[in-house]
Order: structure tokens, then C-alpha cells, then sequence
């Protein structure tokens, strides 16, 4: 393939094996969180408008976030390898994320991997977390995820998107070459659509896909 390549990966539920903001919230909010997942949904909030009311319910320390998180949390099989092989082969690797910015980078690092995120950056304030989201170069992009896939197709790249969430759906529509996670919202979302996707365990079959370009 002539075109240049980058890999697109949401975080949660994808790189690792559970959603560690779903599991912050589930132990840290002050509140009604899945209510407000509930309503975006349903169309009624936004993205960005979900995680700043979710993610707001929450007035806990970093040590503390991070210290619950560690133990529950893995790497999915081979996302080491494409890391290695994107470095080697000069392929741009990003991960998209709407997660807490602070435990990907936690986890990153406790796992040696060294990958640039785009996500929400995380304040700590007295009334809970505050994000702020990366600027949308088209304001009628869904969230900042398919916002991403188009921007770089814009510039003539191949994007090969990997996703399992809800907003990671809009994403892989755009995306050229789609990966989703066996059994996810992703997946549900894709088969009623009748697009054409990989369904995935693991990254072994996204390795295969990039030593093939």
C-alpha cells in the first residue's frame, strides 16, 4: 500500500481487558454515573458532555485512583508486539481515548510501552475531576475519536481503527481498515450496520494486518 499507515486504538476495553474508567466510576462516583451513560446513549448528551458529568462525580486522590486500578487491569495478548512493530517500521500509533489521561499513562508505563494518547486532560479540583477535550477540527464530528480518523485521512493516510465502545463505532465507520473487540458494543453496532470489520480477541490479527502492508 502506497499510503501512509496509522493505527487508531481506543484504550479501555481494547488495549486493556476491562474499561478502567468504568471501573473508577464504579468505586469513586458520587453519583448516578451509569444514569448519565444512559442518557448519552439515548442521544441526549454528548461524549464529552458524559464524561464531564461522570467522570465530576468523583473527589479522590491520584495515589488512590491509581492504587484500586493496578491490580485489575491487563494488557491485551500481543498490543506489546504491534507497539514494537509500528516503532520499528516507522508507523504512526496513537492511542483515542475518552479514560482518565493519568491511568493510561500509569498503565503504560508500568507495562514499558511508550505510545502517544489522545484523550481528555484531567485536572483535579476540590468539586471532583474536571477534562478538557482535544479541539475538534470539524464541529460535526461525533466526539474527538472519528474527529481523529478523518483528520488523518485528510492528509492522504491509510487508518486502520481499532475500537469496542459506542463512540468508538463512529469511529471505525470513517476508519479504512476496522478491528473490533468479539462480543462488544462495537461489534453489535457494526453487524446491524452490515459493515465490514475483524472481529477480534486480541492484537494478533492487527500485527498480521500491518506486516501485510
Amino acid at each position: 500500500m502506497s499510503k501512509r499507515i496509522v493505527l487508531l486504538s481506543d484504550f479501555d476495553g481494547t488495549v486493556i481487558d476491562i474499561d478502567s474508567g468504568e471501573y473508577v466510576l464504579d468505586r469513586f462516583a458520587n453519583g448516578d454515573w451509569r444514569y448519565v451513560e444512559q442518557q448519552f446513549k439515548l442521544g441526549e448528551i454528548s461524549f464529552e458532555e458524559s464524561l464531564r458529568d461522570e467522570f465530576g462525580m468523583i473527589n479522590e486522590s491520584k495515589d488512590e485512583i491509581l492504587k484500586k486500578v493496578d491490580p485489575a487491569v491487563s494488557i491485551r495478548p500481543y498490543f506489546g508486539e504491534v507497539v514494537n512493530y509500528c516503532q520499528n517500521k516507522g508507523i504512526e500509533l496513537k492511542l483515542v481515548s475518552g479514560g482518565l489521561d493519568f491511568c493510561i499513562e500509569h498503565i503504560l508505563e508500568r507495562n514499558r510501552l511508550h505510545v502517544d494518547v489522545i484523550s481528555p486532560k484531567t485536572t483535579f479540583a476540590p468539586d471532583g475531576l474536571k477534562l478538557e477535550f482535544p479541539r475538534l477540527s470539524d464541529p460535526m464530528s461525533f466526539s474527538f475519536k472519528d474527529d481523529t480518523v478523518r483528520s488523518y485521512q485528510r492528509k492522504d493516510y491509510c487508518v486502520l481503527y481499532v475500537g469496542d465502545g459506542y463512540a468508538d463505532y463512529f469511529a471505525l465507520k470513517e476508519a479504512n481498515l476496522r478491528f473490533v473487540m468479539k462480543g462488544s458494543v462495537s461489534a453489535e453496532l457494526i453487524h446491524l450496520n452490515k459493515l465490514e470489520a475483524v472481529e477480534v480477541a486480541d492484537f494478533e490479527p492487527v500485527l498480521s494486518a500491518l506486516e501485510t502492508k
